[in-house]
């Protein structure tokens, strides 16, 4: 049937289609309109791991990047990190700073010297240790974005001593945080041997690298 048989009311829907499509086009292709400048030691201060000095900090919000991408970061100190885990909502990229990180990612585990990047994609089981090293500056992105509100509000629990880990757990759900038991670290001689700092021009490579990942 052609366009111009069909009934008038049939006709007004067909305009308000294409109306709300367009809209949806604009809105999609908004892009974010203002930079963010976040200097050194900058950012909102997070409890983000069990430990008393397991204080991270958010670099920059989902809300602050159109809705693509968190950063965090921090230090992980000798015999801390991450438990072993996966996350069902985000995918997650480390960029090791300074120092050494051993990971387990997948079944398998590393050494994650200075300069190195983790990609790993959501429901892909993690953990990471800080086994050999100085206290090791690192750099963590989540897209999408989201992980910034359960940090604000895991904070408390993890401030409180005793920490309350059934509350935790519960909040772990909500975020879809799965814990598994630990894993056995192997001995791999993960030791620092380079105190390299980020620079400008690798902190813009990590970035492009982890936005054409995500929008891949």
């Amino acid at each position: 049937m052609c366009l111009w048989d069909l009934s008038f009311v049939e006709q007004r829907l067909i305009d308000n289609y294409w109306l709300i499509l367009c809209c949806l086009l604009i809105v999609g292709q908004e892009q974010q309109k203002s930079y963010v400048h976040v200097l050194p030691n900058g950012g909102q201060p997070v409890h983000a791991l069990p430990y008393p000095n397991g204080i991270y900090r958010i670099i920059v919000r989902g809300s602050q990047t159109s809705g693509l991408f968190t950063i965090i970061e921090g230090l992980i100190y000798i015999n801390e990190g991450a438990r072993t885990h996966y996350h069902m909502k985000e995918d997650e990229t480390f960029y090791v700073v300074n120092g050494t990180l051993q990971f387990y990612v997948d079944g398998d585990q590393f050494c994650a010297p200075a300069g190195t990047t983790v990609y790993i994609p959501r429901n892909v089981t993690q953990s990471v240790r800080n086994l050999n090293s100085k206290p090791v500056y690192v750099q963590i992105s989540f897209a999408p974005p989201g992980r910034e509100y359960y940090l604000e509000e895991i904070t408390p629990i993890y401030n409180t001593q005793p920490i309350n880990f059934t509350l935790a757990n519960q909040l772990n759900d909500k975020y879809g945080v799965v814990n598994l038991p630990e894993v056995i670290w192997k001995d791999l001689n993960c030791i620092s041997n380079s105190a390299s700092l980020l620079t400008l021009s690798s902190f813009f490579t990590f970035l492009i690298i982890f936005i054409q990942i995500y929008n891949k």
